[in-house]
């Protein structure tokens, strides 16, 4: 009897016999690629946490991350390499990839990530972005000792207040939009005055960066593809600035014509908003007539900015990042089957017909006659 009680607890006296010290691993939350002066190499840096009370040097003892650089002519070489200066790499909470953008120039981003969607531990829910400057500055950068990783990732939060932020981009994402029409926009990270910043944007067309966007392009973009959620419209009344807030998005329709083999877009969006500051002397927000003028600006100002970027899609990045050719796909099975491997030639010929309807349900407690 007393053997076989022996026999049953053996199993719950191993139950942790491969458990490992915290403090013995090296839990990446953010890892940046860089051009290696090496030929043929590229820098990998990979921002580890640092567990408190466990100083990694003298000078970044009050750090809460540590910085490892290493070169080799692959990831997964580099990710092996760097295991020569710290412990075990752990991937398992990575939360950003940033890509410096003169690595695209060189290697397709396709190749960029294929060890990271290959690898088991790195989540697909992991953000990229795209940086001017080179990542392993961006990544030592510590914005009152905050951990620069963490605060990258978590100004995506950001995206129901401005317009000017794309929606996140993670590793999943990033690949699927590779594997289908090969071109989608990535957002940039820059530094400005000493802090963190998302700026800018990068347009990938078949795993090249074949060029940038800034912050009006990216809010122009947002209204093109129906991603905005939230913002506010800038524009000017009577010589005066103006400001609506987006509330929300109450329709988009899209639907595509064919003439022959010429493709016609036509996208209709409807939103909400608010008349968020006004610095007209005669403004009267109580009166119908004053709110319908305020909406027709404010459309004519985002139709103007649309039509914008369309036209760089179309003939500075020839690429239809938007996202339509799901809709081609759809509504002309026949024509999207026959013209899906030039679909971004037939996308820069296309006719894009915007139209926006904005209702302004709210001004506040501002009436300037009443």
């Amino acid at each position: 009897m007393k053997r076989l009680w022996l026999i049953l607890l053996i199993p719950l006296l191993t139950g942790c016999w491969d458990s490992q010290n915290i403090e013995e691993l090296s839990l990446v939350v953010g890892m940046g690629i860089d051009n290696s002066k090496k030929k043929d190499e590229i820098m990998l840096t990979q921002q580890i946490l640092v567990p408190p009370g466990s100083g990694v040097q003298e000078n970044q003892a009050q750090l809460k991350y540590k910085n490892v650089t290493v070169s080799a002519k692959t990831l997964h070489e580099a990710i092996r390499d760097s295991l020569l200066i710290t412990n075990t790499v752990l991937t398992n909470h990575q939360r950003i990839l940033l890509i410096n953008e003169d690595v695209l120039k060189k290697v397709p981003m396709e190749a960029i990530i294929n060890q990271s969607i290959r690898d088991n531990n790195t989540r697909r829910s992991c953000l990229v972005y795209l940086t001017k400057r080179p990542t392993k500055e961006i990544l030592g950068l510590s914005d009152d000792g905050e951990i620069p990783s963490n605060v990258i990732y978590e100004l995506k939060d950001n995206v129901n207040r401005t317009n000017k932020i794309l929606p996140s981009l993670t590793m999943g994402k990033a690949s699927s939009n590779l594997q289908s029409d090969g071109s989608f926009a990535i957002q940039a990270v820059n530094i400005r005055r000493g802090k963190l910043i998302l700026e800018g944007a990068g347009v990938i067309n078949n795993s090249k960066l074949v060029g940038v966007m800034n912050d009006e392009d990216i809010a122009a973009l947002n209204w093109l593809n129906g991603n905005l959620k939230g913002g506010i419209i800038e524009t000017v009344q009577h010589g005066k600035p103006l400001s609506v807030e987006v509330i929300k998005r109450t329709r988009r329709k899209i639907t595509t014509e064919l003439n022959g083999d010429h493709l016609t877009i036509n996208v209709k969006v409807g939103y909400t908003g608010r008349l968020s500051e006004d610095w007209y002397g005669q403004e009267n927000s109580f009166e119908e007539a004053y709110l319908k003028e305020i909406e027709r600006i404010a459309e004519d100002e985002v139709e103007k900015d649309v039509e914008k970027i369309v036209y760089k899609l179309q003939h500075e990045y020839k690429t239809g990042i938007a996202g339509f050719y799901r809709y081609v796909e759809i509504q002309h099975p026949k024509f999207w089957e026959k013209n899906k491997q030039k679909w971004d030639e037939v996308f820069s010929k296309a006719d894009i017909n915007y139209d926006v309807d904005l209702r302004v349900i709210d001004f506040g407690s501002k009436g300037g006659i009443k």
